[in-house]
């Protein structure tokens, strides 16, 4: 049996904890013009919708804005925007 040390779980814990935001700047270089663009990027759009384990997420540029739209399968299939809110069947 595996044992799991405290350090392990505390780490686990406060990766699951961080924010959305934190971890696409931990991918961005140390570039101060891409590390603001990350960040004013990642305020301005909400969180995905929660992955649905067999779907996954899918994306798409909105028609309207040129913003992500997000497939939500809770209401059916439906692409949402997350800039306008414009909606579109998703089937």
């Amino acid at each position: 049996m595996k044992q799991v040390t405290k350090v392990g779980v505390v780490s686990e814990f406060v990766h699951e904890a961080r924010s959305r935001k934190h971890a696409l700047l931990r991918m961005a270089s140390d570039d101060p013009v891409e590390r603001r663009l990350v960040q004013e990027y990642a305020e301005a759009t909400p969180d995905p919708p929660p992955i649905v384990a067999r779907r996954g997420i899918a994306t798409r540029g909105c028609p309207r804005c040129l913003r992500t739209m997000w497939r939500q399968w809770d209401t059916g299939p439906l692409w949402v925007c997350s800039g306008c809110g414009h909606l579109e069947d998703g089937g």
